[in-house]
This record gives C-alpha cells, sequence and structure tokens, in this order.
C-alpha cells in the first residue's frame, strides 16, 4: 500500500521508528516522513490526497512534511526527533531526496554530538525515571526502560555519530523485540508493558520452562544492554573531552581531594595517584564520595578496585561511617549501590544480598525486584532520615526487611536474624542491634494492625508497644519504616486510611512511653587543658582536637579551620566554662595522613587565615524540643556544624553527632529563649527561610 501511495512529483515517502528498523509488528505505529525539494513544496490538497489511502485503511500512523535541509536543522532543535531521523529508510518516490534527508541528518548528528550530548542523556535519564529498569521491575517497559529498546538506539546513534564503538548486542535485540512481538498478540494492542499475566504464555512460546526462567533471561538481556550504554556513554565524553580547546581541557583535568586516595577527575569520582589497593575501606570511600557528591564514579576504577581485599570483622567505625553514607542520598544511592554490586564489590559488604538480588516477590502488588525493592525503601527512608533519632538503624533496617524472603520460615523470622549478624558486624552495641532486629521482625506489624483492629482501641497500642518491647525509639523507626515499605511496594499501597491509622498507633503509643521513660539530656564531658591541641587517645579511630574560647562563636574560626582542611565533623562536645567555654572536636581528615601535626594545627589557627566558613547548600532540618534542650538533624555538609553554632544563642552546653550521615545536635540553651525566633534563625541558616 505504501509503495503505492500518489506521491506529488519530485517528492519521497520515508519511514522512521519501527518501520525503519524492520521491527514492526501488527499493532505498532508508523511513523512517516513526506520529503521534498526546497522549492517543491506540495499544496494541503496533495499532502491530504496522499495520506487518504492510509486513511481509509485504518492505518495508525504519524506524519511529518520536511525539506532534506530540514532533517538536518531539526537535529539542532530536537534531539529526540533527530535521533529518530538516524533510523530513517526510503519507501517510495523519488530515492535520492530520502538519501539526501539522511545525509543531511547525519552530517547535523555528527557535527553538533558535542552540544547535545547531555540532552540526549538527560532525555534518557527522564525516560528511566519514569519506566524504572528492565532488570528490577515486575512490569518491565521493554521500550522506554533502563535497559530497553530505546537504550539499544542511543547506542547505535553514538556510533553513527563516530564517538564511541557499538558493542554486539544482537541476541539480546532480538530477545526484546521476540518478547515484544508476542506482547503485542497477546493484548491485541501496541502495549510494550510485559504485565505478569501475560509472562507465562509469552515463556511457553519462547522455549522457556516458566516465567521466571523468562524473567532471568531478560533481566541478563537488559543489563548487557544497560552496561553497554554506560560504556559508550563514557567512551563518547571521554572522546569528546579531547578534542575540546586545551585551556577548557585543562581546567576540567584538574583534580579535587575527595576523601584519602579518592579525587574528583573529569566530573567523576576516581583514583589518587598512588592508591593504597590493599585498603579494605577504598571501595566504601570511593562509593561514598559517590554519593555525597552527586558524582558518577570512573569505569575505568572499579578494576583496581576490585583488587582490593575484602573487609574484616567488625568493620572499623570509618568503614561503618561509610557504609551508611552509601545508603544516605535519596537522590544517588541507589545508583551507586547497583554500581557496586555490579562490580561484585556489594556483595562484599552485604553478602545475603545474593539471596534476592534480581528475586521475583510472590505478591503481585509488588513493581519491583526484591533487591530493587530494599534499595527504594532505602531512598524513601534516607528522605525522612532528619525526622528520626537514629537515621543508621533506619536505613539498615530499610536494607534488610525483606532480605528473609524466598525461605520456608516467615521472611520476618529471616530477616531479623540476618540484620542481625550484620549489625554486629558494623560494630553496634547489643541494644542497638536488638532494635533493628525488632524493626525487621516487626516490620509489617503496623500495617497488619491498621488494618485488622481498632487503631484507638488500647488493646491494639497494647499490642503495638508488645512488639517493640516497649521501646520509643523503635516504635518511631517502625513508623517511618512502614510508610516508606508500602511506597517502594507499588502505586496505591500507601493510603489514606492506612496513615490516619499509622499516626493514630504512634501517637498513643508514643504518649504512653514517653509517660514511662522520659530521660532528660545531661551535658557531656570535655577535655580542654590549653587553648588549643590533640588528645593523645583516638576516639572510634578519629583524632580529638579540643579548644577553649571565651563565648561559644569564636568556635567558628577553628570550625572554619577543619572546613579549609577538608576535615569531616563526627562530633562535636562543648560546655561553658568559668573562664568562658570548652569543646572537643573528632575530626576525620578526608586527604593525606590520618594523624595531625598539633603544632602546625596551633600554628594555622593563630594565623587567622582560616576565618570563613564554606557555603552550606540548602538541606531539610527537623527541630525538636525537649524543654530547654533543643535537638536539631540535618544531612552532613562540610560547614553545616560552623552554621548552626554561628546562630544559636547562649548554651549551657552542646552534643552533636554524625549518625548515619546526619548530624544531630542537642543544645541546652540559657532561659529564657525565644524557641520561635531560634528555629527561624536556624532554618534560615541552612537555606529554609
Amino acid at each position: 500500500m505504501l509503495r503505492s501511495l500518489p506521491l506529488p512529483p519530485g517528492c519521497a515517502v520515508a519511514a522512521t521508528g519501527s518501520l525503519a528498523r524492520r521491527e514492526l509488528t501488527a499493532y505498532s505505529d508508523i511513523d512517516l516522513i513526506l520529503l521534498h525539494p526546497r522549492k517543491k513544496v506540495p499544496t494541503e490538497e496533495e499532502v491530504s490526497a496522499l495520506w487518504y489511502p492510509l486513511w481509509d485503511a485504518g492505518e495508525r500512523f504519524d506524519y511529518a512534511v520536511r525539506t532534506p535541509e530540514g532533517c538536518g536543522e531539526i537535529v539542532l532543535e530536537d534531539a529526540a526527533a533527530g535521533l529518530a531521523l538516524l533510523d530513517l529508510r526510503h519507501i517510495c518516490g523519488e530515492e535520492e531526496v530520502s538519501a539526501r534527508a539522511r545525509q543531511m541528518a547525519l552530517k547535523a548528528w555528527r557535527q553538533q554530538i558535542s552540544r547535545i550530548l547531555d540532552t540526549v542523556v538527560d532525555s534518557a535519564t527522564k525516560r528511566w525515571r519514569r519506566a524504572g529498569p528492565v532488570v528490577t521491575m515486575t512490569r518491565p517497559d521493554l521500550k522506554h526502560g533502563r535497559g530497553g529498546l530505546r537504550d539499544l538506539d542511543v547506542i547505535r546513534a553514538l556510533a553513527l555519530a563516530q564517538v564511541a564503538d557499538a558493542p554486539d548486542l544482537h541476541a539480546q535485540r532480538e530477545l526484546l523485540l521476540a518478547i515484544r512481538e508476542l506482547l503485542h498478540e497477546q493484548v491485541k494492542r501496541n502495549r510494550d508493558i510485559l504485565e505478569p499475566e501475560y509472562s507465562a504464555d509469552i515463556a511457553a512460546e519462547l522455549g522457556y520452562r516458566s516465567r521466571y526462567d523468562l524473567a532471568r533471561q531478560l533481566a541478563a538481556a537488559a543489563r548487557d544492554v544497560d552496561e553497554a550504554l554506560t560504556t559508550t556513554l563514557a567512551s563518547a565524553r571521554a572522546l569528546l573531552n579531547r578534542r575540546r580547546p586545551v585551556a577548557r581541557r585543562i581546567l576540567s583535568e584538574q583534580r579535587r581531594p575527595l576523601e584519602l586516595d579518592v579525587v574528583e577527575a573529569h566530573g567523576h569520582v576516581t583514583l589518587a595517584r598512588n592508591p593504597r589497593l590493599d585498603d579494605p575501606g577504598l571501595p566504601l570511600r570511593v562509593a561514598a564520595s559517590a554519593v555525597r557528591y552527586g558524582l558518577e564514579i570512573d569505569p575505568a576504577t572499579w578494576g583496581r578496585l576490585e583488587q582490593t581485599p575484602p573487609l574484616r570483622d567488625p568493620w572499623l567505625k570509618a568503614h561503618t561511617q561509610d557504609f551508611f553514607a552509601v545508603l544516605s542520598s535519596p537522590e544517588h544511592s541507589r545508583r551507586v549501590v547497583k554500581d557496586l554490586d555490579r562490580h561484585g564489590l556489594w556483595e562484599r559488604c552485604v553478602p545475603e544480598w545474593s539471596r534476592v538480588r534480581g528475586i521475583l516477590p510472590a505478591e503481585p502488588i509488588h513493581i519491583h525486584t526484591i533487591d530493587e525493592h530494599l534499595l527504594v525503601t532505602v531512598e524513601q527512608c534516607a528522605r525522612r532520615s532528619v525526622t528520626v533519632a537514629r537515621p543508621d538503624l533506619l536505613l539498615l533496617g530499610a536494607l534488610f526487611h525483606d532480605v528473609g524472603k524466598g525461605e520456608n520460615r516467615p521472611h520476618e523470622q529471616v530477616g531479623a536474624e540476618l540484620v542481625a549478624q550484620m549489625a554486629a558486624k558494623l560494630g553496634f552495641h547489643y541494644q542497638d542491634c536488638s532494635r533493628v532486629q525488632t524493626l525487621v521482625a516487626e516490620h509489617t506489624t503496623l500495617a497488619k494492625l491498621v488494618a485488622t483492629r481498632d487503631p484507638s482501641d488500647p488493646d491494639t497500642v497494647d499490642t503495638l508497644l508488645d512488639a517493640v518491647h516497649h521501646d520509643q525509639l523503635t516504635l518511631e523507626l517502625l513508623g517511618v519504616l512502614t510508610e516508606a515499605d508500602a511506597r517502594a511496594t507499588g502505586p496505591g499501597v500507601w493510603t489514606r486510611r492506612l496513615e490516619r491509622g499509622r499516626d493514630e498507633l504512634l501517637r498513643r503509643g508514643l504518649a504512653q512511653l514517653q509517660q514511662l521513660h522520659y530521660v532528660h539530656p545531661s551535658a557531656p564531658m570535655v577535655h580542654a587543658p590549653s587553648e588549643l591541641g590533640i588528645h593523645e587517645e583516638l576516639e572510634d579511630g578519629f583524632p580529638v582536637l579540643y579548644w577553649r574560647g571565651e563565648h561559644l562563636r569564636q568556635i567558628v574560626r577553628i570550625l572554619a579551620l577543619c572546613a579549609a582542611k577538608a576535615w569531616n565533623i563526627e562530633a562535636t562536645r562543648c560546655i561553658r566554662t568559668k573562664e568562658g567555654c570548652a569543646a572537643e572536636i573528632v575530626v576525620r581528615p578526608t586527604t593525606g595522613s590520618q594523624r595531625i601535626d598539633e603544632a602546625d594545627l596551633v600554628q594555622t589557627y593563630r594565623s587567622g587565615v582560616h576565618t570563613v566558613l564554606p557555603e552550606v547548600p540548602p538541606r531539610p532540618c527537623a527541630i525538636f524540643w525537649h524543654e530547654s534542650i533543643m535537638e536539631i538533624r540535618t544531612p552532613d555538609h562540610l560547614g553545616v556544624v560552623g552554621e548552626i553554632l554561628r546562630v544559636l544563642p547562649e548554651t549551657e552546653w552542646i552534643d552533636l553527632n554524625n549518625v548515619g550521615e546526619t548530624l544531630i545536635l542537642r543544645a541546652a540553651l540559657t532561659p529564657p529563649c525565644q524557641r520561635a525566633q531560634i528555629e527561624r534563625d536556624v532554618t534560615r541558616a541552612l537555606g529554609n527561610s
């Protein structure tokens, strides 16, 4: 039919999309372009007459009218449309017009690839966010998902731009196309999301024993495509960077220290020039830096990280902190963990991951594989880390809450046993091990009580308190994990009824526990024998500075010095004394030696060179009051401690700890104090005005 269309003189019809790639199914849409020379513009009547046979036949198609030169111009205006033109194939009419159109599109694509590459990547990223990864979705989008057919088109487009080589992915493409074609036949329409109810028939048609075997093969193919795209993009960026002007290239090649043996170069996290590859904590430090700074890890770095030895049990405090840093970002943690897992480094940290990797859950309401569900739950918890007193326990519970699935015992029980082992390995004391074990063992309890009992019934509250062993912290963590788990399961699982029931049970339960267990926070112990120095003994493996001053706000000078030297502040304790105030600051050097030269520290401090705190990007914070004691929780960042202390009024003491990449600061304010004004000052200092 297409070849018999009534074409205007001198014109051609060309196809893009699945028809051009010879991947058309019975239910695919057809994408056509009427191509005409610049001086022979067809009339509206001629265009309508051309398409009427298709309309009369009931064909589903989209069309455009362009000149060959316009095909080149569209690449500059719309990268997605330009990418589609790379597949352009002649159908009928003047073949040289179609050939010129493809030539113009390809020429523009190659000339402009350095300008439009970021646009192509941004478009793909938005598509991935909408559709999710093919590897981990229980209902994968074969076309738009990460690792799907669209990504194969991007790989081919980069190869056509001559900025990267396209690997051989013929078998992976054929599998995706075969599944897609059978899916279209099953659902009788153009739909690319593989629902579980169609998987069994498609698996049988393709010769697989079960839908689970098909899912494994599909995941393997999508993983190959995803890895190939990652490699292809890295190659393209590297080549384009070498083509840039020398001055800009030199600027981009500057290396910025991030952590011990870890630097930023070319916008990626990579290793310093002479890293210690015998350091078992190096992979976690690299991953933590990627999460903290929102950067990709340089592909060339992975091979060297794989040479490092495994971590020894129990972990050092620094390794534990880096582990929670990897889990602490709502935006970057999932990506970095999956990168670690792809290179065999995540299972070193969490051996239990092999139990759930790529496993489909039995419950149909889940939209992700179990491993992906765990990471999405961690992501949800990271968004709420400032609302709890122990974000580290929350993140660990989220990571392990469904690890026990697939056994012949209740998964809550299996997961509780496994998370207790992990908590001990991370160096938690017995009480915290017990809390996170209870959190995993009872992670479904709140939702079950809301669904089957009256939340306002005192017996229901008693049942909940018995489940958490009448521990206030565990109850608070359970409330957050319940919501995160439901939101990560799928749409419609977290409902208004569940939210109201959860809130009612928490309110009643916490009210009872606060009457029984309230403990007034006490002032920290501080030893500062002189104006400034370093204690001989380390604290959890980190140096401890001590300082004295006449006023609390003078501490900003030592905090500015710490920031200038890129020392992370792990804890701060400050008290008022007869002479003024005294403080201890536990720091973690991120570059060079973990030892600090005391003479150099004192000399630098007295020189007054470093007095300005670094700018702190806006960040969430939560503020709580315990009588005159103020508690502030906010994500960690260089300079945050100084910003908070700069705006606080007179205090009797301050106690600050970095817990799971969340700073928790308690300050005993000197009464009387204006709570509302102090809260405004703190939130404004953290960029939330």
